[in-house]
């Protein structure tokens, strides 16, 4: 086969911007291939190092803390826009004042809730919220603040990659995160085979490898490629918060309802059904949510092409984009029923009977997968656009709806932790009907009204 003639029809060919997104995504997909691949290695270890229960308890803390990232009020989703608009127009000098002004707001916050959290942390029950052992509290509550002091360093340190997604490199992000992935592997390895049992040092390995090296990618960055963009506290300015707030606070909104929908799940299995469960489906979906990564490059992607091609009117080139999507999404849906069929072979294969993961629970995760992606490549557009205040009432109405309905299907129906994944599912649906007609409107400039605002 000529490689180089398959690389010039598929790749090398279209509008520069579609071959730029498409050589990012193939990048990506190969890189996050290996971080799978890391993923499904990690967890038999992982379970191997430490009990089903205590498993339990750093993903279910995991979750909680992840919570967290919401507190840059939108920040960063609105540093990439307008970033990417200040770039696209020539303006570095503004360019530079929204990443400054963006790295100053972030990091005050987080600075003053990792305090707060220190602090609260010693007199909060851990142990009974997360129904494990009593004697277990003191080294849930060191374990949480770690991590919580791990996670601030990442989250304030992980601002660089928003410009780099402004400037649609996603294959260098996913690059930063897969050496991320191989470093844990390796820390995780030496931990199991080298001492007993500890949450602790186990959940410490993970958070601070996770931390430092986005810290790394920020300094050698501003340093270099992007030291004409490098944050300096003087150029943080009132103005640009105004800028990125009004843009930021809706996508704030969205993305912790977001955090409602998704993110609880752990923490509702944990406190309705029991903490094995919370393994039984965080196994089911890291097998069945490898093309909901694929959705996420793709975003990631696409959010700054839409950006530039929303700006310059190229609404054909977003036409084409978003039929090629839907054919990926397609694709991805025949690919997740054959490995919900093939699930109970390959669990026994990875996790050799260590734990039975029920099939009706990968059913639903499946289900839940494929409709979530659904809604995230609709909002590949309606983001670079924009006009999310539509989007932003729907999630927003979702999310307050999600954990009754997900509750109600334990409580009365007794689905256990299939019920939790259903109530998602369920929530989703009107998202699933209102973001294709807007993208609709939007793509026709038909949008009046909410569609347009």
């Amino acid at each position: 086969m000529n490689y180089k003639a398959v690389w010039n029809k598929y790749v090398a060919k279209g509008h520069e911007r579609t071959i730029k997104a498409k050589k990012n995504v193939l990048l990506a997909l190969f890189l996050k291939g290996i971080g799978i691949l890391i993923g499904f290695a990690y967890f038999p270890i992982s379970l191997s190092y430490l009990s089903p229960e205590k498993f339990g308890i750093f993903l279910t803390l995991s979750s909680i803390i992840d919570w967290f990232s919401q507190l840059d009020v939108g920040i960063g989703n609105g540093l990439r826009n307008k970033f990417g608009e200040a770039v696209a127009d020539g303006d570095d000098e503004l360019a530079q004042g929204y990443v400054s002004t963006a790295y100053f707001i972030v990091g005050s916050v987080f600075s003053g809730f990792t305090l707060i959290f220190f602090a609260a942390s010693w007199f909060l029950p851990w142990a009974k919220w997360l129904q494990a052992e009593a004697s277990l509290n003191q080294e849930i509550a060191i374990l949480a603040m770690l991590m919580f002091a791990a996670f601030a360093i990442r989250f304030v340190s992980s601002l660089v990659f928003q410009l780099f997604y402004a400037f649609q490199q996603t294959g260098k992000v996913q690059a930063f995160n897969t050496v991320t992935k191989v470093l844990f592997l390796v820390f995780i390895l030496v931990i199991a085979y080298t001492t007993e049992e500890s949450l602790i040092l186990f959940g410490a390995a993970k958070t601070f490898t996770f931390a430092f090296v986005p810290l790394f990618v920020g300094f050698y960055y501003f340093s270099g490629t992007f030291k004409k963009y490098r944050p300096k506290l003087r150029l943080a300015r009132m103005i640009h918060v105004r800028s990125l707030f009004g843009l930021g606070f809706q996508f704030f909104l969205i993305r912790m309802s977001m955090i409602v929908i998704h993110q609880t799940n752990n923490f509702l299995i944990a406190g309705f059904v029991n903490l094995e469960s919370v393994t039984h489906f965080q196994a089911a979906y890291k097998y069945l949510s490898i093309f909901l990564m694929l959705f996420v490059i793709l975003t990631n992607q696409l959010w700054g092409a839409n950006i530039e091609a929303y700006k310059k009117g190229d609404m054909e080139w977003m036409r084409r984009t978003m039929r090629g999507v839907t054919k990926i999404w397609l694709f991805t849906v025949a690919i997740a029923v054959l490995m919900v069929a093939f699930s109970p072979i390959f669990y026994h294969l990875w996790l050799q009977d260590k734990i039975h993961i029920p099939f009706m629970l990968s059913v639903a995760v499946a289900i839940s997968v494929s409709i979530t992606n659904w809604v995230n490549m609709f909002n590949i557009v309606i983001n670079g656009t924009g006009k999310i205040r539509l989007q932003m009432i729907t999630w927003v109405s979702t999310a307050i709806v999600n954990i009754p309905v997900s509750i109600l299907l334990v409580r009365f129906f007794h689905l256990g932790a299939v019920g939790i994944v259903m109530g998602t599912v369920i929530c989703l649906i009107p998202l699933a009907i209102v973001s294709p007609l807007q993208v609709n409107k939007l793509l026709n400039k038909t949008d009046r009204g909410i569609w347009a605002k």
